[in-house]
């Protein structure tokens, strides 16, 4: 068990690493995802992305891991409320994608509060 947290922040950071990743090679096919109510989409796009990769990789390394959970979770939770929930009503893909994205916004916030575990940077370093 002493390499579960390890494991799971591994296999939690992928999803944001590879994704913040797409924010910024496909950033045109991902406009159209960003609310019409915000004013420059694209430089939402680039945001989120930035976001995805600091929090993907703070949580990866268990570096800041407390912070990196804080920052996913501002983008999962608004992601899942406004861009899914509009849609969850008549399209079962949106609504599991709304569902999943509170999840991991929720694994996110566990995170934030507990930190990265034993086999971390923070670990070694404040003893966090």
């Amino acid at each position: 068990m002493q390499y579960a947290p390890l494991v799971g922040r591994i296999l939690f950071a992928a999803i944001f690493i590879m994704t913040g990743f797409a924010h910024f090679g496909d950033a045109g096919n991902m406009v159209g995802m960003v609310p019409s109510f915000l004013p420059a989409p694209t430089f939402f796009v680039y945001l989120t992305g930035a976001m995805l990769l600091v929090g993907g990789l703070s949580v990866l390394a268990g570096f800041k891991a407390k912070m990196g959970g804080l920052i996913l979770a501002a983008f999962l939770i608004p992601t899942a409320l406004l861009v899914h929930a509009p849609n969850a009503g008549a399209d079962q893909i949106a609504m599991m994608m709304m569902m999943k994205d509170m999840a991991m916004g929720g694994a996110a916030l566990i995170i934030a509060y507990f930190g990265a575990g034993p086999m971390s940077m923070d670990a070694k370093g404040s003893g966090d």
